[in-house]
C-alpha cells in the first residue's frame, strides 16, 4: 500500500484530524485530494459567467442552508462500502490518462489510453459528527484477476456536519432524489479571498432501482461531483480549475475498507465514454420537481461522459455564486440492453452562496420522462 500523496498532510492508515471547513482541507491538503499523478500540474482555470439566476421553486428539495440536521436515516443510507471509478478532469472537462507508470505492459502494448481508476469508498455518516471517507484507489488490471485488487492510494477525510447539506425526502419517496444524497462545501466562500485560495464543493446524487422481484433488494447507485475552487484575485472571483467524478455502487455496510471489492466483475469504467448532448437534459416533456435549466450553457457548464455535468457559474443579477451538479439516468443500463426502467431520470443538486459569500441555499431535484421505448 502506498504512502499518501507527496505534499499531503494525511497520515497512513489512520483517520486524520477532523477538519473543520472544506475550504481549510483544499488549501492545506490539495494533493490528497486529486493525487498526484492524477491531474499533474494545476489545470488551467475557466473563467466563470452566467445567463440567469436559479429560482429555488422546486417541490420538497429544499435543504436548509443554516447548519445542516443529518438524522439516523440520512446516516444510514449514506454509509456503506461503495465501488466504482473515479475520473479526474480539467476545468474543461477533459479526462487526466493513469499514468503510463501504472498501466499495464498488455495495456501498453495495445496502445490503449485508460482514464478510469477502479475505485472503493468506505463511508461512515454519523449525525453529530458528519462524514468519514476512507478513499482507495486501485492499480488497473489487465483481464479478469479477480484476486489481485492493489491498492495504489488510501486517504482518509472528515466533513464536519455543519458543512453537508442533505437531500429532503418527499412524502413519496420514489419521487425524490435517493435518501443519502447530499451537497457539502464551505459555509462562507469569501469574496475577498487572497489571490489561489481553495475550496472544494462537493455533490453526491443518488438513485435507487427498484427490486426486480419481492423481497429482493434493489440496486443502488450514485454519482459524486467534487468541483474544485481556485479564487481568482485578477478577475475578483472563484473560478473552477478541476473536477472529480466518481460513479459507485453499494455492495456491503461499511467496515472500513476492511474487505476489498475484487478488481473484476464490479461496474463498468465510464470515464472513456462520450458527453451526452445538452438536448438531453432540455428536450422533451418533463414531470417532477421544478428545474430552471442550465444557468450558463457557454460559460461554466462542463458536460462529462454518460450523462454527469458540473456547472460553475456566478449570477451577474444577483451577485450569487452557483455550484451546481447533475445525472442524467437512461431506462437502461448500456445500449446494447432491454430497458430496466419505465422512465428517464435527471437529478440534480446546486449549492448558491450569495454576494456576501455566505450560503444560501442548497437544492436538489428530481425529474422523470417517459422512456423512448415507452412512447413507440
Amino acid at each position: 500500500l502506498h504512502t499518501p500523496p507527496r505534499g499531503s498532510t494525511e497520515t497512513p492508515h489512520l483517520v486524520t484530524p477532523a477538519m473543520s471547513a472544506f475550504s481549510s482541507l483544499a488549501a492545506s491538503t490539495a494533493s490528497a485530494r486529486v493525487p498526484a499523478g492524477a491531474t499533474g500540474a494545476p489545470s488551467r482555470s475557466s473563467k466563470i459567467g452566467t445567463l440567469s439566476r436559479f429560482s429555488g421553486r422546486a417541490r420538497s428539495v429544499r435543504a436548509s442552508a443554516s447548519p445542516a440536521s443529518l438524522d439516523a436515516d440520512f446516516a444510514a443510507a449514506a454509509s456503506g462500502e461503495w465501488e466504482g471509478h473515479r475520473v479526474y478532469f480539467d476545468a474543461t472537462g477533459t479526462p487526466t490518462p493513469i499514468p503510463e507508470k501504472f498501466m499495464p505492459p498488455a495495456f501498453k502494448e495495445w496502445g490503449q489510453v485508460l482514464v478510469d481508476w477502479q475505485s472503493q469508498c468506505a463511508m461512515n455518516v454519523t449525525p453529530d459528527e458528519g462524514i468519514y471517507a476512507r478513499e482507495l484507489r486501485f492499480i488497473p488490471t489487465a483481464g479478469c484477476e479477480a484476486d489481485s485488487s492493489t491498492v495504489e492510494t488510501q486517504w482518509d477525510r472528515k466533513v464536519d456536519a455543519s458543512e453537508v447539506s442533505p437531500a429532503a425526502v418527499a412524502d413519496d419517496a420514489a419521487k425524490a432524489v435517493a435518501r443519502g444524497s447530499y451537497n457539502a462545501g464551505p459555509l462562507f466562500l469569501d469574496p475577498d479571498a487572497e489571490d489561489g485560495a481553495e475550496a472544494v464543493v462537493e455533490h453526491c446524487l443518488g438513485f435507487d432501482d427498484a427490486p426486480k422481484s419481492p423481497g429482493a433488494e434493489g440496486k443502488r447507485s450514485r454519482v459524486r461531483v467534487q468541483q474544485h475552487l481556485r479564487f481568482d484575485d485578477a478577475e475578483k472571483t472563484w473560478a473552477l480549475s478541476a473536477i472529480s467524478a466518481w460513479k459507485e455502487f453499494y455492495y456491503e455496510p461499511f467496515n472500513n475498507a476492511a474487505s476489498l471489492c475484487a478488481s473484476c466483475g464490479g461496474p463498468n469504467k465510464w470515464g472513456e465514454y462520450p458527453v451526452m448532448p445538452l438536448e438531453t437534459f432540455t428536450e422533451g416533456t418533463w414531470e417532477g420537481d421544478v428545474w430552471d435549466g442550465f444557468l450558463g450553457q457557454s460559460d461554466g457548464l462542463v458536460l462529462l461522459p454518460t450523462g454527469i455535468y458540473s456547472e460553475v457559474v456566478m449570477d451577474k443579477t444577483t451577485g450569487d455564486f452557483v455550484c451546481s451538479a447533475g445525472w442524467f439516468v437512461p431506462d437502461r443500463d448500456a445500449s446494447y440492453l432491454p430497458p430496466s426502467r419505465d422512465v428517464e431520470t435527471h437529478i440534480a443538486s446546486r449549492r448558491s452562496y450569495g454576494d456576501d459569500g455566505a450560503l444560501r441555499d442548497a437544492t436538489f431535484a428530481k425529474r422523470e420522462r417517459a422512456s423512448t421505448s415507452a412512447k413507440k
